[in-house]
């Protein structure tokens, strides 16, 4: 493996441990993200142009503002599902994934024109400011310090969820919704800070890549990265800490069929396919109660009926 391909594989698996993170966070709240394309998109188009309007000013300054409004917009849009669920009974992974769906297209339409940036063919924001890039650890590859600061995340998204008060409540509101609100959980507080922190975390994202990755925003360089924090999540069993190992073998997955298929001209996303293989056979575990009690039902109704 050369120093190329390990640099890709995990500047791959930083994406997906921010992104897992914030996902684990929500699913041991009992609640599934599904917007986090969206809201990965919206993080690092907030970013991008921040940082576009900001050129020539002190990095120590234009970087926290702009990875404080892209965390901001995107935990602005996970909070917009929490309270529909709060106060509308609507479910919330249905409607991260619409306001997702519906955020999507409504950023191509505004890279496609007004924020449009001089990058010729390419439909994307104006580039940032030399000074406001993360720096390159293994060139030529996109490893970058982000790398660092993803492990850093893991490690506190899984001291809040087990080392504090609110991030306990959170896993036992998770476990059973009832027995939190009989023992005098605030359900208001929890899913609340479930939803703007697992929203954060990815628009966290979605600034690392532009200001570490590719320097701009350009459209669709979401793609794939939310659904495989999910994944990631799903495989580290939404602890934190396994979502840093799930991110190392997923970033591997990526770079492996990413490069497969550009060697041997496959036309479909190798890497798609096999992940989704991985998370149904995850699945499995999880489905397999719920079929016995299933069969067990129906038996019994069937011994019932003789």
């Amino acid at each position: 493996m050369t120093s190329y391909e390990l640099g890709n594989i995990l500047n791959f698996a930083s994406f997906y441990m921010v992104a897992g993170t914030g996902a684990a966070i929500s699913m041991r709240c009992g609640e599934f993200n599904l917007g986090g394309e969206g809201q990965i998109y919206a993080g690092g188009f907030t970013a991008a142009l921040v940082l576009a309007k900001m050129s020539g000013m002190p990095p120590a300054v234009a970087l926290p503002l702009a990875l404080l409004a892209g965390c901001l917009t995107s935990s602005l849009l996970c909070f917009l599902s929490a309270l529909l669920r709060k106060y509308r009974g609507a479910s919330f992974l249905l409607t991260s994934f619409i306001i997702s769906s519906a955020v999507i297209p409504l950023i191509n339409g505004l890279i496609a024109g007004p924020v449009r940036g001089n990058t010729g063919n390419l439909l994307a924001t104006p580039f940032i400011d030399k000074a406001f890039r993360f720096a390159r650890l293994l060139p030529p590859s996109s490893l970058n310090v982000s790398f660092f600061a993803a492990l850093i995340i893991c490690l506190l998204g899984a001291g809040f969820l087990f080392r504090t008060e609110m991030g306990q409540k959170l896993c036992i509101f998770g476990v059973s919704r009832e027995f939190a609100l009989y023992s005098g959980f605030s359900e208001k507080a929890i899913t609340f800070t479930s939803a703007l922190t697992s929203g954060a975390l990815h628009g966290l994202c979605g600034c690392f890549i532009v200001m570490g990755t590719y320097y701009t925003c350009h459209s669709g360089f979401y793609t794939g990265i939310g659904w495989t924090g999910l994944s990631a999540a799903m495989l580290g069993g939404s602890n934190p800490l396994f979502v840093i190992i799930s991110s190392l073998f997923l970033g591997w997955v990526t770079a492996f069929t990413n490069s497969f298929s550009l060697h041997h001209n496959v036309g479909f996303d190798l890497g798609a396919i096999i992940q989704a293989i991985i998370m149904f056979c995850v699945a499995i575990p999880f489905l397999r109660p719920h079929l016995k009690l299933h069969f067990n039902r129906g038996k019994g109704a069937t011994n019932a009926d003789n």
